[in-house]
């Protein structure tokens, strides 16, 4: 048992990761009016590079799981954007790496949308992709900013007189 929790685990570890590259190479890939359809073109883009490569294409459930979550950030980005800007110390959005900007993206839609997807998980795997993607920085920074939202998420959930759902938090 637990060497099948221990693929699911890396096979959800390699989803996130082709969500990321997702989430970020879209802004880099205008080829139509909207952003829904940008992201349906760069997606099949996307995996016919794949093809095209020794890495796979994902399994259908982790496609399921990428698609979900790519979508998610986008129908959810100004929100995230929100949350992100509230936990930046002298910073804004426009001044962040591109890379360090997705990737928060990434693991603040998972802690406050995936039900499944705890919040160390989403900010270990967010370290951890920075530390292959990012600067020298990103790792200690995407820590920082994901470990503060993570604490306030918990403190306004353990006070009764608030009602904040998964569901709820990003509408």
């Amino acid at each position: 048992m637990a060497n099948a929790n221990n693929k699911s685990r890396s096979n959800r570890s390699v989803a996130r990761r082709h969500s990321f590259a997702l989430i970020f190479q879209l802004p880099f890939h205008q080829a139509a009016e909207n952003e829904a359809e940008n992201l349906a073109w760069l997606k099949t883009l996307y995996y016919d590079y794949l093809d095209s490569t020794p890495e796979s294409r994902p399994a259908n459930r982790d496609d399921e799981y990428i698609d979900r979550v790519i979508w998610g950030t986008l129908e959810k980005k100004a929100q995230l954007d929100g949350v992100i800007e509230n936990f930046l110390k002298d910073w804004t959005i426009a001044r962040l790496n591109r890379i360090d900007l997705a990737l928060l993206r990434l693991a603040i839609y998972e802690m406050l949308c995936e039900q499944d997807v705890p919040f160390g998980v989403a900010v270990n795997e967010a370290v951890e992709l920075a530390k292959i993607y990012g600067s020298d920085e990103s790792p200690a920074f995407i820590n920082g900013v994901l470990g503060n939202v993570a604490r306030e998420i918990d403190k306004l959930r353990s006070d009764p007189a608030l009602t904040i759902t998964k569901e709820a938090e990003l509408d």
